[in-house]
């Protein structure tokens, strides 16, 4: 009968063991995104400059609004892709001006150039 209990006994430890050893080896679970990554995750086609660009001018409010968004998207309110053209236009529906650094490029030779580096090559010559 003493038997019985210390092979119980040892089972338990060992089973603590393998215990304690498999969560230290388990790899930590990643919390919940926040509510930025949600809605960069749904931005494309230069999305990403449009919301940086908000946050350095308005940072306060376009928290806000990215609140906003990430609660819809995980509603299942939302569920398109957002595209950059589309953000600058919620910022700018909302009366927040943003500036982007834009170019345009044109085709020449077989290479994309700058237009204004294309026109001071034409003007040249």
């Amino acid at each position: 009968m003493e038997e019985d209990a210390d092979l119980k006994l040892l089972e338990r430890r060992k089973l603590e063991e393998m215990k304690r050893r498999l969560k230290a080896s388990a790899p930590a679970v990643r919390a919940e995104k926040t509510d930025r990554e949600v809605v960069e995750g749904m931005l494309y086609d230069r999305g990403d400059e449009v919301l940086q660009a908000a946050y350095s001018f308005y940072p306060k409010e376009t928290e806000r609004l990215v609140r906003e968004l990430a609660s819809l998207i995980r509603g299942g309110r939302l569920q398109e892709r957002i595209a950059g053209g589309e953000l600058l236009s919620i910022f700018r529906q909302l009366g927040m001006r943003l500036r982007l650094k834009t170019s345009i490029k044109v085709m020449d030779q077989g290479k994309l150039v700058d237009l204004s580096e294309k026109l001071g090559r034409s003007e040249g010559q």
